[in-house]
């Protein structure tokens, strides 16, 4: 079990299917008893106090419960009633259309328009740019400092308590490190669970394009692509220094853009043998670059 915290109000667990056995629970009996879910989460909320200070005065006001590949389970508990959280996400798309009006004014745009050749090619992936970077929720240091002055800076996969934005993994290791190994971190610390090589199938190289083109350089990690019959497969590796909101970022939008997602295993030599070689090492940043 692995726990982090979103805002003073909200946390994420990542559980498998094995440990909330290990708490009593029973996910098929969770699925039709509330009852029984609210007093899982509580049993979660409990856990969680030893190994991270937040406020969970007011119970549990939303959660949100994902299914994840190898018996895995990514669970959001907000304790932030929902009219504050509401205008938490109000002040959240405030800023991001602030920033936007600021970044890409119908003057830009026009001025990109009565440009030609090479200058507009480039003004226009400038522009395109500043727009994914505020959708993605990227800012420049001005705004990341008055940000930081009015102490609302959250961590960038969320837009508000009990949310769960684009950004946030999806197949996850089955050998996560246990809670008992997390004590020894200390309060507001637990261990870094491994998270494996991992593979991802793509039926649609379209799809593919569109997942990598809205990463940015943080996530051109150590990475292959292979094309296996109509399947493209993505081998990548999160290095041991990457947060794990990235990779859990990274896996759950590839999934979202239609991949398939497991741990890699072995996987490589297989692919080496059976499947053709298309770009390797850096494919995430090289498929970033192609669109």
């Amino acid at each position: 079990m692995f726990f982090w915290k979103i805002d003073d109000e909200t946390i994420r667990c990542l559980i498998n299917k094995e440990e909330i056995g290990q708490m009593g629970f029973d996910l098929n009996e969770l699925s039709s008893d509330n009852d029984l879910m609210e007093e899982f989460l509580n049993a979660i909320i409990a856990n969680s106090k030893n190994y991270i200070n937040w406020n969970t005065d007011n119970g549990v006001q939303n959660y949100i419960a994902r299914a994840l590949p190898s018996e895995q389970f990514l669970i959001t508990i907000s304790c932030t009633f929902q009219d504050v959280a509401i205008d938490r996400d109000l002040d959240q798309i405030k800023k991001m259309t602030t920033a936007l009006r600021e970044r890409i004014s119908d003057d830009r745009i026009d001025s990109i328009y009565s440009m030609s050749g090479e200058e507009k090619e480039r003004e226009f992936e400038a522009l395109a740019k500043d727009l994914h970077d505020v959708c993605m929720g990227n800012t420049t240091e001005k705004e990341e400092k008055e940000k930081n002055e009015t102490n609302e800076t959250k961590e960038a996969e969320t837009t508000g308590a009990g949310n769960v934005s684009l950004e946030t993994p999806k197949d996850f290791a089955k050998d996560m490190a246990s809670s008992k190994a997390a004590e020894q971190g200390g309060p507001e610390q637990a261990v870094r669970p491994h998270i494996p090589a991992q593979k991802l199938i793509f039926k649609e190289f379209r799809n593919l394009i569109d997942f990598c083109s809205l990463l940015n350089k943080d996530y051109f990690i150590p990475s292959s692509l292979y094309k296996d019959s109509e399947e493209y497969i993505l081998l990548v590796e999160f290095p041991i220094e990457m947060d794990n909101s990235k990779i859990i970022t990274f896996m759950i939008t590839a999934e979202e853009y239609g991949a398939e997602c497991s741990n890699q295993r072995l996987e490589g030599y297989y692919l080496s043998e059976h499947a053709t070689l298309l770009i390797k090492d850096k494919a995430v940043e090289t498929l970033y670059r192609m669109n």
